[in-house]
């Protein structure tokens, strides 16, 4: 039910979200439209008073009508000379920097043999230009001639009245966006660590339990008269109990240790280490649980200079965490390959098993907290899921690096690097 709510909460937000940048993309078309009319309002506007001011520039109007009379050939276009173009040109300059046109422009006059004459003012837009025709029949000789004026990148006009307006919409609505899309990522990461939270309680009230039920049965079993007068029954039971309770106060201080490490509640004891007693020492701890499985451990330690200035409980602890996840994870009789190799400013530890594997979807969570792969009918793997969390922060807090490479169904090699000196 609650993993239907969350799936209803961004459902109804995602609509909110299209709905909302709906609205907001149909207010910035109406606001562009708007604009191409005020454009359109200014052109009209500018129009009226260049008539009225060229017909009061007689020297222009002068020019301009001896050039008609003397246009023999009837052009389609009719050239200006100089005296009428700049006379043109002074006049269209002022009025469209009052009316706060800034748009590049060319004009030109055009007679009634042209197929685009048009009998009187219009406005008209083209692709990426706007054409506004000022009919000159009461200036001119010519009754049928017009000023055409083209006015090229209207858009241009647009984005320089609304710029702010489209920069801030765009800017806003990508920040909705991207705070939108992180709370979904943050709603997914926070189900996914409270799925694995109660996995690992779950989890570790079975691991727990276990060892407190076989303490209890031994303990009872020692009240038993029959088993006080049998000193050799007491030991039996007093050994059970003593490898229970060793294995309980171990699971309780792997939980206390990774909370320590989360808060930064513990401080590196760094000494010269030689990283291949390390191994040995871990390949101790682990050696008969894998013969017991009929596995082995094959050891290759060829690095040369093998000492670095490391924390030797943790350092051991982490190799023996490896070595520990590669039996897990390995059918009957595991193989594990342990080895080392040189590097120019320090050392590579391998531990490599042919074991199940995992996907590479998977490979990406594996060192996080509670997270464990699921083993499918291989065999019951017992563990709170902390062990190569613990692997990597000890690894990060030794300036080092760790590397997984993993096949599903080929097992998995994973790679640390230690400087040595960190």
């Amino acid at each position: 039910m609650k993993k239907k709510r969350i799936i209803y909460i961004i459902a109804i937000s995602a609509l909110a979200l299209v709905g909302l940048v709906i609205l907001q993309i149909s207010w910035i078309n109406q606001a562009t439209e708007l604009r191409q009319e005020q454009l359109k309002h200014r052109i009209t506007m500018a129009g009226q008073r260049i008539y009225r001011k060229l017909s009061h520039d007689y020297t222009t109007l002068a020019a301009l009508n001896k050039n008609l009379e003397h246009n023999e050939a009837k052009q389609l276009v009719l050239k200006l000379n100089s005296p009428e173009k700049s006379g043109i040109d002074s006049i269209l300059k002022a009025e469209f920097r009052y009316h706060q046109i800034n748009l590049p422009y060319t004009f030109k006059i055009l007679d009634k043999t042209n197929k685009d004459f048009a009998p009187s003012c219009s406005y008209m837009t083209a692709e990426n230009r706007i054409v506004f025709a000022l009919c000159l029949e009461d200036l001119t000789t010519n009754h049928k001639s017009e000023l055409r004026i083209e006015l090229a990148n209207p858009q241009q006009y647009v984005y320089a009245q609304m710029g702010w307006m489209l920069g801030g919409s765009v800017f806003f609505i990508g920040l909705v966006i991207a705070c939108f899309g992180m709370t979904i990522y943050t709603i997914w990461q926070q189900k996914k660590m409270s799925e694995m939270t109660t996995d690992f309680i779950n989890n570790m009230t079975h691991e727990l339990k276990t060892p407190i039920s076989t303490i209890s049965l031994a303990s009872n079993m020692l009240r038993k008269k029959q088993i006080t007068e049998n000193p050799e029954k007491i030991i039996h039971y007093s050994g059970i109990i003593h490898e229970e309770n060793h294995k309980l106060q171990s699971q309780v201080e792997q939980v206390l240790r990774i909370a320590k490490l989360e808060r930064g509640d513990f401080q590196l004891n760094k000494e010269e280490v030689n990283i291949h007693d390390v191994i040995q020492n871990a390949i101790q701890s682990i050696d008969l649980q894998v013969n017991t499985r009929g596995g082995q451990i094959y050891c290759y330690l060829n690095a040369l200079h093998n000492t670095i200035k490391a924390d030797v409980t943790h350092l051991t602890n982490v190799v023996a965490n490896l070595l520990d996840n590669a039996n897990k994870y390995s059918p009957e009789n595991p193989q594990i390959v342990i080895s080392t190799h040189d590097r120019e400013d320090g050392v590579v530890i391998s531990v490599e098993d042919k074991g199940i594997g995992m996907s590479k979807d998977k490979q990406k969570y594996i060192f996080e907290k509670f997270y464990r792969v699921s083993t499918g009918n291989v065999h019951d793997v017992k563990g709170f899921g902390l062990g190569l969390a613990y692997v990597k922060m000890m690894v990060d807090a030794h300036k080092g690096h760790i590397h997984l490479n993993s096949d599903l169904g080929k097992g998995s090699r994973f790679d640390i690097f230690l400087p040595y000196s960190a």
